[in-house]
């Protein structure tokens, strides 16, 4: 099952949406298809939303997993954090056009990778919404999201060189979570390129 989150392509927003809707959702979804219990997986801005279903519904997960996610803080922000992603007029396909030969420097994708987002309109609000919450609710509201927390075995796979989720902030995670298996990828940045029998190994010997 890969459901899209609010705003996504197929996927409505909701009106004053929240983490916690779109983890109820998702428990809905699972209880109309009769299923008990499953490995959840988030990858990027999707990790915020996996790691609250885990933390709310742990009955509910036989495992998480977190593909270069975005993390909890560790500490309380000097300055609360309001957006933390593209702005919403990148959400254009000529703008993204644009700058696409740059997506190796500032992000380390293959220009490329542009074939793979386009068309922007469909997702603008799942951009926006995530650059809004996605992005920033695990660090301004970091209590909530504690990995300490989490009862079932998690498994991180991040990049070293990811230029969009910094690796520096899984590693702390490490040895706070209490069942971590962790795999560090020296190159394939936020898309995790070339790693694919790597990834393969480690989701097989998880699960």
């Amino acid at each position: 099952l890969a459901p899209s989150r609010f705003g996504y392509p197929g996927s409505d927003m909701p009106e004053n949406a929240t983490i916690e809707m779109q983890v109820e959702t998702f428990k809905e979804l699972l209880d109309q298809l009769g299923i008990d219990k499953t490995y959840v997986l988030g990858t990027s801005a999707g990790g915020t939303t996996a790691i609250k279903f885990a933390l709310k519904y742990p009955e509910r997960t036989k495992g998480l997993i977190l593909y270069c996610s975005g993390y909890p803080a560790l500490e309380a922000p000097k300055k609360e954090i309001t957006y933390a992603g593209p702005p919403a007029i990148m959400c254009n396909d000529f703008l993204m056009w644009l700058v696409s030969p740059l997506f190796k420097p500032l992000m380390g994708m293959d220009p490329k990778t542009l074939n793979e987002i386009l068309p922007m309109k469909p997702r603008k609000d799942g951009i926006v919404f995530d650059a809004k919450v996605s992005n920033t609710v695990m660090i301004n509201a970091y209590k909530k999201y504690d990995l300490r927390n989490l009862e079932m075995p998690v498994l991180i796979i991040h990049a070293k060189d990811d230029k969009i989720a910094d690796f520096k902030k899984a590693e702390p995670w490490i040895d706070r979570i209490k069942d971590c298996t962790f795999v560090a990828l020296d190159s394939g940045g936020h898309l995790m390129e070339g790693n694919d029998k790597k990834i393969d190994t480690a989701l097989e010997q998880f699960i």
